[in-house]
């Protein structure tokens, strides 16, 4: 995510200082993050709740990626993704999407099998819009171009400290033990990935009250699993409960992952809507100055590891947004970008 920030600061001609996490497995505090790395997958729109900023950026992001892979040669397949129906209740959720989105296909029972043998169900969905993505190569990609155009880049410190200023702010940077650096910017963004989000926000002088309590637990978490890959496709393993924050999805030398979403969450945001059960995952929140009074600062807060990638270029258009004067995304549903740099 903040790749692809810097990258999209630095190509409006503004001076960049990306600081970027070398170990991606432990937060500052040595507590284990969910597993970036690759390869990382691109779900399909149909899981997102409408209506929210999470759908409208996810969409727009996910557009944008395949774009700026096949530009810079990136390895990205297409694969689809299955939603499965265990009973006759989650084929009625799989029904209503159908409904909302005719991109998608229902399946049968013989549908499904004949996508990936051997799994039990009543039904399930196809979306096509849906593949996986080499996760270092994009990331790696965003990162030169970003110093291309001017940006700086390191991996050799940390935000230990920031303080508003009467213009900007000035940022104390944790490098070696016993070495701190304070250095000025005129604008800060804080687009790290789950609580660490909550994190770094909570070092900013003024803010530790604005920090958003129900996002400062974990998003998600990633295990490689052993043996053969068991699916060619993304697959969710239901869509109402706990099962539908599980996916499965295949890497791109046939090894196999499962990432785990740390809350359940049922496809389509049901989750929180009479008659159904378990909670949701928060959507996206973008906070600026209207939130929190602090000029210059903006925090991305609800950007889990499971979804960044496939919004992380559309979220660097909004944060460029916001800093030109040109949006105010607080309590706003995303409208298409000012100028998305895809080209």
């Amino acid at each position: 995510m903040g790749a692809a920030v810097a990258r999209r600061l630095a190509l409006d001609g503004r001076e960049v200082m990306l600081i970027a996490r070398r170990d991606r497995q432990q937060d500052d505090g040595g507590l284990a993050m969910a597993a970036g790395g690759w390869p990382e997958p691109v779900e399909a729109s149909v899981v997102d709740r409408p209506r929210t900023l999470r759908a409208g950026f996810s969409a727009q992001g996910a557009q944008a990626l395949a774009s700026y892979c096949a530009r810079q040669e990136i390895p990205f397949r297409r694969t689809g993704q299955l939603l499965i129906a265990r009973d006759d209740a989650e084929m009625a959720v799989l029904e209503d999407i159908k409904q909302r989105d005719p991109s998608v296909d229902l399946l049968s029972v013989a549908d499904v099998a004949a996508h990936e043998r051997g799994l039990r169900c009543v039904g399930g969905l196809f979306a096509p819009d849906a593949g996986i993505v080499d996760g270092d190569a994009l990331r790696l990609a965003l990162r030169i171009e970003a110093e291309n155009a001017g940006a700086f880049v390191t991996e050799d410190c940390r935000l230990v400290a920031a303080y508003p200023m009467r213009r900007g702010f000035e940022v104390d940077l944790g490098g070696m033990p016993g070495e701190l650096e304070t250095v000025r910017c005129d604008s800060l963004i804080n687009a790290t990935e789950d609580y660490e989000a909550v994190q770094i926000a909570a070092r900013v002088d003024g803010m530790r009250n604005h920090a958003p309590p129900e996002l400062s637990g974990p998003g998600s978490k990633r295990y490689k699993l052993e043996g053969t890959a068991p699916f060619d496709r993304l697959v969710v393993p239901g869509c109402r409960g706990p099962k539908s924050a599980a996916l499965f999805f295949s890497g791109f030398q046939g090894e196999s992952w499962m990432d785990v979403l740390s809350e359940s969450r049922d496809v389509a945001g049901r989750g929180d809507e009479p008659g159904t059960d378990g909670p949701r995952s928060p959507d996206f929140r973008i906070q600026g100055q209207a939130e929190h009074g602090i000029p210059g600062l903006i925090n991305l807060f609800g950007i889990d590891a499971r979804s960044e990638t496939r919004a992380a270029l559309a979220l660097a258009d909004a944060v460029l947004d916001a800093l030109s004067g040109r949006a105010d995304w607080s309590g706003m549903l995303p409208v298409p970008p000012s100028s998305l740099a895809v080209a």
